[in-house]
Parts: structure tokens; sequence; C-alpha cells
């Protein structure tokens, strides 16, 4: 696609830091997963930049994030403009920085913002930027839209958005009727059953004005700090920002508009939020285990072994997750890679 036929009223809006937990010892708040080389040479931050290049010209692609990462950035994403980068003076969730993003395109209210977190595995391109083209005359609508994976498994790690099959939005789209936490195993089960339940994707496709709105109806703290006339003023500064709610923009907005519409992707999804992602999409060895670097084995099946550098031996064990990074080793049951958020939490002690 030439640069001529790229569309020029659709901004994307990269999400760009977090704390460095979930793949942890790799990852660290100085370099999240995003900046991560796991699932191909390319940075997860780079892929997501590419995925969108032939669709959105680069000077509508932005970038939210600290600023102690603007150099990592600037490395990935060749060429990167500092007017293309959101600084957010300290993470406070979703919802403030996606209202940042809203105050930095103001300007633009009939525009499309589609708000990609810059981590997730999406495949193949096509199908996703046709989703994302389909998303985008829905959001032109007035829709608040986010995309529902369907689920091919009752995944207990995500959170699920229930659809209002009565109320179709044209040939693929659907009221949202609620959104739902993470379930227990027979919940999931359930939802997986039903046909009604997608998974929550956390990627939105909404009109500026449409966002700007529904912070100022639903959630005026955040609105009244960043986007009311008072607010646009002056710039953030850690100190007003601190301030404002640590909030999901699920829990701030989506649960609470009644112009939530649900797009089912066509596309494939995975946000690989913990280490044992790795064995949806590495290929196993003949011991049925899942490596990046050099690993030993004796008699030891159904772990992932990870060591960029130096090698990882195994012996007599199963279903172990092993990742060494320099000086810090993580051994952990690979069923509670969810739980090393908590385990890091000790070292603050």
């Amino acid at each position: 696609m030439t640069t001529s036929s790229k569309n020029s009223n659709i901004h994307a809006v990269l999400l760009v830091g977090g704390k460095g937990e979930r793949f942890w010892p790799l990852s660290t708040p100085e370099r999240p997963k995003q900046f991560l080389k796991i699932f191909s040479p390319k940075s997860m931050v780079k892929e997501t930049a590419d995925r969108i290049s032939s669709l959105i010209p680069k000077t509508n692609v932005h970038y939210v994030l600290p600023p102690h990462l603007v150099d990592s950035l600037k490395q990935e994403i060749a060429g990167v403009k500092n007017k293309n980068m959101i600084i957010e003076p300290q993470g406070r969730n979703t919802a403030p920085a996606i209202a940042l993003a809203a105050r930095a395109l103001r300007d633009e209210p009939d525009a499309v913002m589609a708000v990609l977190p810059a981590d997730h595995l999406i495949s193949p391109e096509r199908t996703f930027l046709a989703d994302l083209k389909t998303a985008a005359r829905l959001a032109k609508k007035g829709y608040l839209v986010t995309f529902g994976i369907p689920p091919d498994r009752p995944e207990t790690g995500y959170g699920y958005i229930e659809i209002n099959k009565g109320q179709p939005l044209g040939r693929r789209g659907f009221k949202a009727k609620r959104f739902r936490e993470k379930p227990d195993l027979p919940t999931a089960k359930r939802y997986l059953k039903s046909g009604n339940f997608f998974w929550n994707s956390g990627m939105f496709v909404w009109k500026v004005s449409s966002i700007i709105q529904a912070f100022r109806e639903h959630h005026p703290g955040i609105y009244k700090g960043l986007l009311d006339s008072a607010a646009l003023s002056k710039a953030p500064t850690l100190r007003s920002y601190e301030k404002l709610e640590a909030a999901s923009i699920d829990y701030a907005v989506m649960e609470k508009a009644r112009n939530v519409a649900i797009l089912p992707a066509k596309f494939r999804w995975d946000d690989v939020g913990s280490w044992s992602a790795l064995e949806r999409h590495l290929s196993k060895g003949l011991d049925k285990n899942t490596r990046i670097g050099k690993l030993i084995v004796l008699d030891s099946e159904g772990c992932i072994a990870v060591a960029p550098q130096g090698e990882i031996a195994l012996l007599g064990v199963r279903d172990l997750v092993i990742v060494k990074s320099g000086d810090k080793v993580l051994v952990c049951a690979k069923d509670r890679g969810a739980d090393i958020k908590k385990l890091l939490a000790r070292r603050t002690r």
C-alpha cells in the first residue's frame, strides 16, 4: 500500500511501558516486555508498529510511554519524532494513559483513534487490518469499539465480554451486554459453551470526540484532570498526574458506557501474559520442553527453559518454568506464572 493510500483519518496510539513483572527476570521496568525479542527477531513494539504501517502513516502513530523509555523507543523505532511520543509522567493504568492520548489528539475530534497495547501477538496482518477498518467504520457512528476474541479454551487468565446477540450492529458487530472479570474454571467453561462470551482483547477503536465525551460522563476525575478547559491550559505535571485515579479503561469507561460495540475478531491474538504463553508459540523439542537458548535435559518434560546466555540443565523435573537472565534466576511451577507479581512484591519488604 502506498503512502498516499494510507488512512490519514486514523490515528494509532500504542501503549508502551509497564513494570516488567510478567516476564521477569528477562523483562524489567527499564526493559519491559514490549522491548523483548522473544517470538521473532523484532521487539514486540516494533512488530506492533510494523503491523499497522501499511494502513496508518507514521505521522499518525503515537506512543504513550514513561520518560525513561524514550531512548529505548528511539532505538527500536527508527525516525520516531518527539511529537509522536506522549510522555506519561507516571504509570497510572490505562485510563489516564488513554486520556492523555485523547488530549494530544483533541484538535481532530472526528478522527478515529485505535488504542493498541504494544505487546500482543497478532496474525495474520491482513486480517487484522481488515478488522481494524471494520472497527473504524463502527467508531465513526459513535460507538466505543473493542475487539472480542473468540475463546478456544476455558481461559481463567483473561477478562470476558458478554455480547447481546439480539442487538447486532451491521454484519459483524454487537452491542456489549456486560464485562466480566477473570473467571474461575467452571465459569470459564460455561462462558465457552454459551457462545456469547469473548475474551477482552484490551484493544479499542473510537472517535477522539467519543472517548473524550465518555470520560466526561463516566469519570469526571480524569476528565477534569486532563481534558476540560482548565486542564488544557497547563501541561500535566508529576504532581497533578499522580492525583489521577490509577484506573483501567474498562473500569473508568467501558463497563459504564451504553455505546460499547464488540467486534468479534477474525485474526489470531494472544496477549502473552505469562511465560506459559511460550508453549503456544514456540515449538517443543523431542523431549517435550520449550526452550530459548541452550538446554541439557535428562528425564524431564513439560518445562519452559529460557537462557539467552549460558545454559540450563534439567534432571528429573516436570512442568517448571526456569528463566536465567544475568545474575537473576526464576524457578516456578508452570501453572503459577500469574503469581510472579506477588513474588516480586516480596523483594521490597
